[in-house]
């Protein structure tokens, strides 16, 4: 535990350095290029904000056509798709790509967030760091998910918030044992990203006042709670029939949002890009009452048809913002006090992250965070629960990312068996063995005697060999009778040959499998009864396909 804290550590602050710099690539290019602040794409001239989209989507059509089709693949779905699939190991080169084509869409100003993209750096960042140092099953997924909790941590300045989205998010589950080394991560992680871009205050949100619950609220977060399910059932029902077009050419698909964008650019400015600095605005005062309502259902249609079309950008900073927007409509609606728009603005976030992401915790622990107040926790708590649980009552909806790897048949998450098989190390089912020589000095035959180990094994002629202890001992007696076959002088010492002494079965070494899961995987396509396994510190064991089946027997629930 005590160095997987430290690997946590380290890989909360390359999260946080990379998460600073993929800030930068952003910001630099908007202030000092396009003449904006970032995500302000509504203070553009026109011809300028139409273009930037077309550009966009004509670069990333450009990007995917001449990259293999295997490194298309990106964010969180994909995320979660490894870690199910394939032990958590996430290639380098898709991290690249979806570093690439994230920042090539939100400087177009496509309808798409930065954390989704931030997700898939982290945890690519995690599990090339466990490659690196050799971990087993247990620690690539626990820094798999030190580099998702690192990355929303830094992205967001939001440490626990992180800690909870990697286990209700990409996980689906909390694991106690993961919690010092993730927290730790996110922990470093939210300091390195304060230090090098200083405090985020996405939505200039304040701490809140003393929150009086009346019926007038629990009316008004009803309503809320409507709104942000229908709007969450639009969003999956959008980006469910864009699915169905996967397989078209992705200059079609990217033209399609190109021209959704452009034209949303051309009357609605407000909808491109993430969204925060229109959700800014509106808590301001500058309510745009007469849009507010057309802008929420545009950024919704909008977003869902980008991202379902296959642009690589994220969900989780548009649902925020679409939260955030329903949250002041229905405050208006009910007439609201200027001062309190910002709690119902907070609610309408949290609630829609929770709902679109099934997150309930991750989404009241982040507004918590980012407000650094407690006030809104009980009506917060409300709409959130009657959200999450409307839409799987209701509508039969998961989380946004489990529908998507539902859509592609692929489970969500790994059945109890092998989570408990990923859980265990080989050494469990091994069986120490020693490392012979072919040609072995008597002396140490005798010695074999007093071992504790079972198996002995032997290379020659590049394959290795094993045998039980006690048959050596045995043609060691036979002696007793006389000169061996076997025996050999080796400068006046007598030798066994090993070949000649005793009746030996050829064995496959393999390196240690990273869990049991992968041993028993490589049982089945080998076909093999036993094999040697090379342990840490050059230590050899023996384990026969009989003993793990005995280990599954016992563990079977």
């Amino acid at each position: 535990m005590f160095k997987l804290s430290l690997l946590g550590g380290l890989c909360g602050l390359v999260c946080g350095l990379v998460m600073a710099f993929f800030y930068m690539v952003m910001y630099v290019p908007a202030r000092y290029f396009i003449n904006m602040e970032f995500d302000s794409f509504a203070s553009l001239p026109l011809f300028t904000r139409i273009a930037l989209p077309v550009l966009a989507c004509f670069l990333l059509a450009l990007l995917f056509h001449f990259t293999p089709k295997a490194y298309h693949k990106v964010g969180v779905p994909y995320v979660v798709e490894r870690l199910t699939y394939h032990g958590g190991h996430l290639p380098v080169w898709n991290g690249l790509m979806q570093f690439v084509s994230a920042v090539v869409g939100l400087l177009g100003g496509l309808s798409m967030g930065k954390e989704g993209p931030a997700v898939h750096l982290g945890a690519t960042l995690g599990s090339v760091l466990a490659v690196r140092t050799k971990l087993t099953q247990y620690g690539v997924e626990t820094m798999l998910a030190c580099g998702v909790a690192g990355a929303i941590s830094a992205i967001f300045q939001t440490p626990l918030a992180g800690v909870l989205f990697a286990f209700e998010v990409i996980f689906l589950e909390y694991r106690q044992h993961f919690v010092l080394p993730v927290l730790l991560s996110s922990v470093v992680a939210t300091f390195v990203s304060h230090f090098l871009i200083g405090p985020m205050n996405a939505f200039d949100i304040n701490a809140l006042h003393h929150v009086t619950l009346s019926f007038e609220l629990l009316a008004a977060c009803l309503l809320l709670v409507l709104m942000i399910v229908l709007l969450v059932a639009l969003f999956f029902h959008t980006q469910k029939m864009a699915w169905r077009f996967s397989q078209v050419s992705v200059w079609w698909r990217f033209s399609i949002v190109a021209l959704l964008t452009a034209l949303a650019a051309f009357y609605l400015p407000e909808s491109l890009g993430i969204g925060y600095g229109s959700l800014s605005r509106l808590l301001s005062g500058d309510l745009l009452v007469y849009a507010l309502l057309v802008l929420i259902l545009v950024k919704t249609v909008l977003t869902a048809v980008t991202i379902g079309l296959g642009i690589p950008g994220g969900m989780i900073g548009p649902a925020f913002v679409i939260g955030g927007m329903a949250g002041v409509f229905v405050a208006l609606v009910f007439g609201v006090t200027v001062d309190n728009i910002a709690l119902f603005a907070l609610l309408g976030m949290a609630a829609m992250m929770a709902a679109s992401f099934q997150a309930p915790l991750t989404a009241l622990v982040a507004i918590i965070e980012m407000t650094q107040s407690s006030s809104s926790i009980v009506p917060a708590l409300f709409v959130i629960v009657l959200a999450c649980l409307l839409l799987r009552v209701v509508f039969h909806q998961e989380s946004i990312f489990t529908e998507r790897l539902k859509f592609m048949g692929m489970a969500s998450s790994i059945s109890p068996f092998r989570r408990h098989l990923r859980q265990h190390k080989v050494s469990s089912v091994s069986d120490d063995a020693l490392i012979l020589p072919v040609k072995i000095p008597l002396e140490q035959v005798k010695d074999l005697a007093s071992s504790m180990v079972n198996y002995a094994v032997f290379e020659t002629d590049g394959r290795w060999y094993w045998v039980h202890r006690a048959h050596i001992l045995e043609a060691l007696q036979n002696l007793d009778i006389g000169p061996q076959p076997w025996l050999r002088f080796d400068q006046g010492v007598g030798v066994m040959d090993l070949r000649l002494a005793v009746v030996s079965e050829a064995i496959l070494q393999i390196d240690e499998p990273s869990s049991l899961e992968a041993l028993l995987s490589w049982f089945q396509e080998s076909r093999q009864n036993d094999v040697l396994i090379r342990l840490p510190n050059a230590i050899y064991g023996v384990v026969s396909k009989h003993r793990l089946d005995q280990f599954l027997l016992k563990h079977d629930d």
